[in-house]
């Protein structure tokens, strides 16, 4: 203890001599102010070492004490609770995926020639190697015609006729559409089902 002391003093001595030399061999001016600063910030971090060690030591790791023997009940908790956050991140992650996709299979079909409307119904699965996103399957539902711009007027239909009269959802159609999809997609056949809108 007292050989610690000692040589925390001759530190201390030896700093303030460095600084007091350090300032005779700079000319006034502003930097001899600087100086000052940064050798008094020196001399107090020496001072305050022996402070900061009895700190460090008191409360080493090794020292702290354990509130409870088995702490394996709150690992247990922390590891429940982050299975939870990164399942609830995950589905939330496929949701926004599946919503986007959808959006985006809804563009596709709606820049067809001869669509008016479309809606799109879509099913993911987990691939093969357990990882999410692979569709499964694509429904849509197609109103033929043409795509009306947005506009507060409705168009008015003068006749008493049930729509005998509206375009139909021809097989070309139906074919040109699931084509796209399957192409840009990379999906099957029997993966994409193409339906009129009622």
């Amino acid at each position: 203890m007292i050989d610690q002391l000692t040589a925390w003093v001759k530190t201390i001595i030896f700093i303030v001599l460095f600084a007091a030399f350090l300032e005779l061999l700079l000319p006034v001016s502003g930097m001899r102010r600087f100086v000052r600063v940064i050798m008094g910030l020196l001399i107090m971090l020496v001072m305050l070492n022996p402070v900061v060690e009895v700190f460090q030591s008191r409360f080493a790791p090794d020292q702290l004490p354990v509130i409870n023997g088995d702490n394996s009940d709150s690992v247990d908790f922390a590891t429940e609770e982050t299975a939870d956050v990164v399942k609830q991140r995950d589905q939330l992650a496929l949701d926004l995926y599946e919503k986007d996709l959808t959006r985006q299979i809804q563009a596709v079909v709606m820049a067809e020639e001869g669509v008016a409307d479309s809606k799109v119904l879509l099913s993911i699965k987990a691939a093969a190697d357990g990882r999410q996103g692979a569709i499964d399957k694509v429904t849509v539902f197609v109103q033929p015609g043409i795509a009306q711009p947005d506009s507060k007027i409705s168009p008015v239909v003068i006749g008493t006729g049930n729509g005998e009269n509206q375009e139909k959802l021809t097989p070309e159609l139906k074919e040109k559409i699931g084509r796209t999809i399957r192409e840009i997609y990379q999906l099957t056949a029997d993966q994409v089902e193409i339906r009129a809108m009622n």
